[in-house]
């Protein structure tokens, strides 16, 4: 089910929808997108490890589609989470799996080319942009979510089927034997 979809099946039932992104530029796509299903939403340009006006204790849901990984404060943003969850709020949230990178394919053939245990920033050009990045351990985002008072329900490993069916060379090779994306729930105590 898309979020349009529940969106307008819990409508009538108050739910909210909140977005909040650093780029005023996918806020407008997302403006549009929205619009074009008949809803609406509270739109937020901000950093996500920046206090920026969302509710506090108001949240049933905060989920995050490939962003969490670009925090340059990964506790302080789970932290930041947690504050806008109600007790029992759900946070769900999808990256790119850490061992991914760490790894090249070749001939069906695995070879390690980084320490999965290394957690330098390095630069990556975005769009025009020059942003920062850091391949972060499961390890790390297991413990910054439990400092943050949130405990993981689950967690889901997986590739998607997409890009094993319709894409060919070195990510979708790596793509059938390891995972692409991350995917955790957790709960605010």
């Amino acid at each position: 089910m898309t979020i349009a979809k529940w969106i307008r099946c819990t409508g009538p039932t108050g739910a909210e929808l909140w977005a909040l992104d650093i780029s005023e530029k996918q806020l407008e796509k997302a403006a549009h997108r929205l619009a074009a299903c008949g809803l609406r939403a509270n739109l937020i340009c901000s950093p996500m490890e920046e206090e920026c006006g969302l509710p506090m204790d108001y949240f049933d849901l905060v989920y995050s589609i490939y962003a969490i990984g670009w925090t340059t404060d990964l506790v302080g943003t789970f932290r930041r989470i947690a504050s806008y969850l109600k007790k029992d709020g759900v946070f769900i949230f999808s990256w790119s799996h850490p061992i991914h990178k760490c790894v090249a394919a070749e001939n069906g053939v695995l070879t390690v080319t980084k320490s999965y245990f290394d957690e330098s920033w390095y630069t990556v050009n975005l769009e025009g942009a020059t942003l920062m990045l850091t391949d972060r351990q499961l390890s790390t985002y297991v413990n910054a979510l439990a400092e943050a008072g949130l405990m993981i329900e689950r967690m889901i490993e997986q590739s998607d089927e997409d890009i094993l069916q319709r894409q060919s060379g070195e990510f979708a090779e790596k793509a059938k034997m390891l995972p692409v994306t991350l995917v955790v729930k957790a709960r605010k105590l």
